[in-house]
């Protein structure tokens, strides 16, 4: 006698969601070069397509993520819920023009170029230390 199983759809998204946090993803291929004027970041995850990688700058960091589905509607498969699934982040040296970062897609991988500003670059100061 074969019996129908059915399995309520919260588990099944939590299996979905604790498989992704958990191993279920590829990992990305980071490189970041240095040219004369910028920093140059190429990012390549297996299984993203263009308009999936985010980026953010804060606190000096550029986080790289990508929004993953965990619940759809059975009936329109209109994405209902999303969890951010970390490519990586980058500490942003403090003579990066953080206004002029810019990103695009070409080749399968992202091209995100940090241009160097001259001014904020070579700041020193010596500090005493009180006794």
């Amino acid at each position: 006698m074969n019996k129908k199983i059915e399995i309520p759809r919260n588990i099944l998204a939590d299996i979905d969601f604790n498989n992704t946090l958990n191993g279920g993803r590829t990992e990305p291929n980071i490189e970041v070069n240095q040219t004369e004027n910028a920093y140059e970041v190429f990012v390549k995850v297996a299984g993203l397509s263009a308009d999936h990688l985010q980026m953010d700058v804060q606190d000096n960091r550029l986080w790289l993520y990508a929004l993953q589905p965990v619940l759809k509607k059975a009936e329109d498969d209109e994405v209902q819920n999303f969890v951010p699934q970390t490519i990586g982040q980058i500490m942003l040296p403090n003579f990066v023009d953080l206004e002029n970062i810019s990103a695009k897609y070409y080749n399968h991988q992202w091209k995100i170029v940090m241009p160097i500003d001259e001014h904020r670059k070579g700041f020193k100061k010596r500090i005493d230390v009180e006794i």
